[in-house]
């Protein structure tokens, strides 16, 4: 599923740890350690919207359906699945021999359970969106419907559980792998409903279990005996370790206590030259951007403006000078990369034109609009803390200082107050980054429609947008579905809610010790990372 980055300019950074434990003549566990961007905000699944809660959920549950190594949705705790002739019902057959962490059986009830409760409106859940399909889904959301019971999925019996549609879906099955879908044990909910999330309570169904957590410092999660594949998870432990700066993490990796950790752009040089064997780089599905408050002030009522701000903005310098990852600029919302079903991004018109001739036209822009020497614009930049993106954000203000005379106030907010913020709309421009788990240009470009909740940080609404979108969603070609997206996209920039910087690369320092790292993940799940004797 997707994710937003609401610390800056990746969607996801991860680092692994070894911790060299055990007793004299007895095998030592098999410890990783991995740096988390922040602090969770949540462990509900049905609840959580950022990467860092992502990162430890997809250790501590699962879905019906599972990445395998290769990206493409594999069984799960359904162990296999039929589609009806008109695509409009799945049926999903539960594996037998699943169970929670405390011994109970995983059956069709806790997906029923699971489901009505990511659409009830009293969850308050971050992201309905894999289940907005699902026939009543959207009308119980928006409190139309009080019935939950309602929603159209059912369980004929312990382990089939079914799934009807509004339209056909055509990646449903990639749906299923999202954490808003994991099942959550509702028991322990209803004897804990606080804090039915903390060690020592919490039930969960995956590869791994909570042992501990310290606010600010780390989750350590251990094995799972419970799990139906435990023999194939080949960590005894999991710490993910709490940090928002990387150059701590790289001081870390470097004296031998980290396995894996994200490479701090400003030694990115230093690193392939000192460590050429180890730094390996990938390209990330995600998308670094500039959500302007489309709610209010002048940024939200005048698209002049933030043309002219989008254009000023000198892209090839930010990925060159200031954040030097192997990123490439970006002109499009959604990233080139996401290419595998032949989508083709719809950029910016001024994508190829000369710096020169932008910053002319954003000039004429900005004086039409009413502003110039003698009335400079004001603006706020709200980001959170990570030196990287202070750099990025003092870089932007400068070239919009020389080119336009904006007056530009930078606001530095820790990442649980920005959350709160954005969600509230108390800002006028931010920065933040969005990923996607798989190549699908509706799923990125989703989260604008009027209906995506917390994940329309900008308040956008464009009623043609969301018609386009939902049509694209039901569309079972992807010819057609690809289309449908391009227009929306089209749309989008031209209504200039964002600004896109550059599509993320992943850069991370990896110890020969590590297996099954894969570059182009930035959260690869722990159930696929082993260490070499």
């Amino acid at each position: 599923m997707a994710s937003l980055g609401r610390w800056g300019f990746a969607a996801a950074g991860l680092a692994l740890a070894l911790l060299a434990d055990g007793g004299a003549g007895a095998a030592e566990p098999h410890v990783l350690r991995r740096w988390n961007q922040a602090e969770p905000e949540t462990l509900d699944p049905q609840k959580s919207t950022g990467a860092q809660d992502a990162q430890v959920e997809q250790d501590l549950y699962e879905g019906l359906t599972i990445w395998d190594v290769n990206k493409h949705p594999a069984p799960g705790i359904a162990e296999r699945w039929e589609v009806s002739a008109d695509g409009m019902t799945y049926t999903f057959h539960l594996r037998q021999n699943a169970t929670w962490s405390n011994g109970d059986p995983v059956t069709s009830a806790d997906f029923l359970y699971s489901f009505r409760r990511l659409v009830d409106p009293k969850t308050a859940a971050g992201d309905i969106d894999p289940v907005r399909g699902v026939v009543n889904a959207e009308a119980i959301n928006a409190g139309k419907i009080t019935d939950t019971s309602r929603l159209g999925v059912e369980a004929p019996d312990p382990y089939t559980f079914v799934i009807h549609l509004v339209a056909p879906e055509l990646t449903l099955p990639e749906l299923m792998t999202g954490r808003f879908v994991y099942p959550v044990h509702r028991a322990t909910i209803e004897a804990h409903p606080s804090d039915w999330t903390r060690p020592g309570i919490v039930v969960t169904n995956g590869a791994f279990t909570l042992k501990s957590w310290v606010p600010h410092d780390q989750l350590v999660l251990v094995k799972n005996p419970a799990y139906y594949n435990e023999a194939a998870i080949k960590l005894d432990e999991v710490d993910h370790i709490v940090s928002d700066d990387d150059g701590t993490a790289l001081k870390r990796y470097l004296s031998g206590d980290l396995d894996v950790t994200r490479a701090p752009t400003r030694q990115l040089v230093a690193l392939r030259k000192d460590y050429p064997g180890e730094l390996h780089t990938g390209i990330a599905r995600a998308t670094s951007f500039m959500p302007f408050n489309m709610k209010r002030g002048p940024l939200g009522t005048d698209v002049r403006l933030r043309r002219a701000l989008a254009m000023t903005v000198d892209r090839e310098t930010l990925v060159t000078k200031v954040i030097v990852r192997g990123q490439k600029p970006a002109y499009s919302f959604t990233p080139e990369v996401i290419g595998s079903h032949g989508y083709r991004p719809e950029k910016f018109d001024f994508a190829d034109w000369p710096a020169e001739e932008r910053i002319k036209r954003a000039r004429a822009l900005m004086a039409e609009a009413g502003y110039g020497p003698d009335h400079p614009l004001h603006v706020t930049l709200t980001y959170t803390t990570n030196d990287e993106i202070r750099n990025m954000m003092t870089a932007i203000a400068a070239m919009w200082k020389s080119s336009l005379g904006v007056e530009t106030t930078l606001d530095n907010q820790e990442f649980q107050v920005l959350l709160t913020t954005l969600n509230q709309k108390n800002y006028e421009i931010a920065a933040l980054a969005f990923q996607i788990d798989f190549d699908d240009p509706v799923q990125y470009l989703r989260i604008n429609a009027t209906d995506a909740g917390d994940f329309n940080s900008a308040g956008y609404a464009n009623p043609a947008y969301d018609a386009l979108i939902r049509q694209a969603r039901v569309t079972l070609d992807w010819p057609t579905r690809n289309a449908l997206a391009e227009k929306a996209e089209r749309l989008f920039m031209d209504d200039v809610p964002y600004i896109p910087l550059f599509s993320s690369a992943n850069n991370f320092m990896v110890k020969p010790r590590v297996v099954g790292w894969r570059n182009n993940e930035a959260d690869t799940p722990s159930r696929f990372l082993s260490l070499k004797d």
